[in-house]
């Protein structure tokens, strides 16, 4: 009988309820994206999904007024 690796799930931590974003808030937004300049998934981030579409909203308002970069420059 063959042995099938099992997929490893991470638990992630569940954020609060009254969690709010501002575009002004550029350091609270730069925690919920990668290096690369991506927004973190709902899976990894633990953010509920009215957060987490307040949340990309908040970002893309910020690199419209380049508050935040669209892409790293590596």
């Amino acid at each position: 009988m063959i042995q099938r690796k099992r997929r490893q799930t991470t638990r992630t931590p569940r954020a609060d309820k009254s969690l709010t974003f501002s575009y002004k808030e550029v350091g609270a937004l730069q925690k919920y994206m990668t290096e690369q300049g991506y927004i973190v998934p709902r899976a990894k981030s633990g953010l509920s999904q009215k957060q987490q579409r307040q949340l990309s909203k908040a970002i893309k308002q910020a690199r419209h007024l380049a508050l935040l970069p669209f892409t790293q420059t590596l």
